[in-house]
């Protein structure tokens, strides 16, 4: 355990040197979301907001921007490990892959590794915003303190298994950048950061399901809106344990399965 953790931190250091060595980063990682989340906030306006519109169907028109704060919240914990997953096909071209496939540490503490601490170093600037911002618009309806510590976790936990399985999916090939494409606008329009899944067809809702945002979300705005205690929320979180648990496995198999292509075909570093 002290060796897995160890290798943890390593790459955890490695990464913040890697990726997060300028003021400017930072800038962005607080600017960029916030202006998604205002675009996303005022376009709604051209709509009716009141009890009796459509939007009240699913969301409390009182409740709009704590909505959309959380759901932009959970949006960029993942899209954070996302970017992190992306930036695996320059450690093909760095030859770091080479390096830590032959090197004997454990594969799962690398991955997980990378995986917090671009969550860490990614998140914490618009967190610090949107509990600014929770603070100045209140309305928070919470059945408890350990409501919000509870929401927190179950996000970090969430995001950080996510991320693992799209570090892993990046894996296979250097030239994967169509998977970015793929899990990150999706996600974002299918996984109720904006729209509720509710509102969505059947189709849109079956999308939904593939993505653990979806569940994270779901769970945290009943802790977070509705005051919802555990009892409540507990079918939720058996449905988003057994996700996460599948995922974690699916993770450590597909790992053991990229590693033994590798070594085949001799591609850690071309393709």
């Amino acid at each position: 355990m002290r060796e897995w953790l160890a290798l943890v931190w390593a790459e955890i250091k490695k990464e913040h040197r890697n990726s997060f060595h300028s003021n400017l980063i930072y800038f962005s990682l607080l600017l960029w979301p916030i202006v998604m989340f205002v675009t996303s906030y005022y376009s709604f306006f051209p709509f009716a907001r009141g009890a009796d519109s459509p939007l009240a169907r699913f969301v409390d028109p009182d409740q709009l921007v704590l909505y959309l704060l959380t759901g932009y919240l959970g949006y960029i914990f993942f899209w954070c490990l996302v970017q992190s997953a992306w930036r695996m096909s320059f450690e093909r071209q760095a030859g770091t892959m080479e390096m830590i496939f032959i090197a004997p540490v454990n594969r799962l503490a690398f991955v997980f590794g990378r995986t917090i601490s671009s969550l860490a170093e990614g998140v914490w600037l618009f967190l610090s915003f949107v509990l600014i911002a929770i603070v100045l618009v209140g309305g928070l309806h919470i059945s408890g303190w350990w409501s919000i510590p509870l929401a927190f976790l179950i996000l970090v936990v969430s995001a950080v298994v996510w991320g693992g399985l799209l570090t892993v999916l990046f894996l296979f090939s250097r030239d994967s950048s169509f998977l970015y494409t793929i899990l990150d606008e999706p996600m974002l329009i299918f996984a109720g950061v904006r729209i509720p899944p509710l509102a969505f067809p059947f189709w849109a809702k079956l999308i939904s399901l593939c993505f653990p945002l979806t569940y994270a979300l779901a769970i945290i705005r009943k802790l977070l809106l509705d005051g919802a205690g555990m009892q409540d929320i507990l079918p939720d979180l058996t449905v988003l344990a057994g996700v996460l648990l599948g995922l974690v496995g699916v993770t450590a198999g597909m790992l053991r399965l990229a590693e033994r292509r590798m070594k085949r075909t001799g591609s850690m570093v071309l393709y």
